[in-house]
C-alpha cells in the first residue's frame, strides 16, 4: 500500500544510492556540485522546507518536496529511481499534486521547478502530470552551460491553477 510520509535519512540513502542517471546530471547542472549518496541524502534531509517520501510498505518510491524562494513562492526538488518511476509514476503524479494543493491551502502562491532542456519526458510530465505552465528556457543556466527549462503553477482564486 503506497503512503505518504516524512522521510528518514535511509529512505534518502537508498533512494540518492539508486538515483536516475539523469536527476542526477539535472542536480549538477543546477548546483554546480558533485553528486554523492551521502552529501545529496545529508542536504535533502537538512532541508528546511517542505518534504515528503512515499512508500510502499515502507519502502520508499520516491522523495521530494519544495524550499522557499522568497515568500509564497516555492521550488521543487526530488530524488527517485528508474525503477520506481517506470513501475509507480502514477502514484507520485498523484501525491505530488495533492502536496501542491496542500501547498497552495496554506499560502503558496507559486510552485516552480527547473529541468534540463533535454529531459523531454521530465518536461512533459511536469505539464500533463502536474499541471505546471511551461515559461520558457533559460539558456546557458546550468553550471557547465546546460539550458534550463522552467514551470510554474500559480494559485487562483485560492486554488492552484
Amino acid at each position: 500500500m503506497i503512503q505518504l510520509a516524512h522521510p528518514t535519512m535511509m529512505d534518502l540513502l537508498i533512494l540518492c544510492h539508486g538515483a536516475r542517471p539523469d536527476e542526477i546530471e539535472q542536480y549538477q547542472a543546477l548546483t554546480g556540485n558533485a553528486w554523492t549518496t551521502d552529501g545529496v541524502a545529508n542536504e535533502n534531509y537538512n532541508r528546511p522546507g517542505v518534504k515528503f517520501v512515499l512508500l510502499d510498505d515502507d519502502r520508499p518510491i520516491v522523495a521530494g518536496g519544495w524550499d522557499m524562494v522568497i515568500e509564497g513562492v516555492w521550488q521543487s526538488w526530488m530524488v527517485g529511481t528508474m525503477e520506481n518511476w517506470e513501475t509507480h509514476w502514477r502514484s507520485i503524479t498523484k501525491y505530488t499534486r495533492t502536496t501542491m494543493d496542500l501547498m497552495f491551502q496554506n499560502g503558496a502562491r507559486r510552485l516552480q521547478t527547473f529541468a534540463t532542456a533535454e529531459r523531454a519526458r521530465a518536461c512533459e510530465w511536469y505539464v500533463r502530470g502536474l499541471k505546471m505552465e511551461p515559461e520558457g528556457v533559460m539558456r546557458g543556466f546550468g553550471a557547465n552551460g546546460e539550458d534550463m527549462a522552467v514551470f510554474a503553477k500559480l494559485v487562483r482564486n485560492g486554488h492552484g491553477q
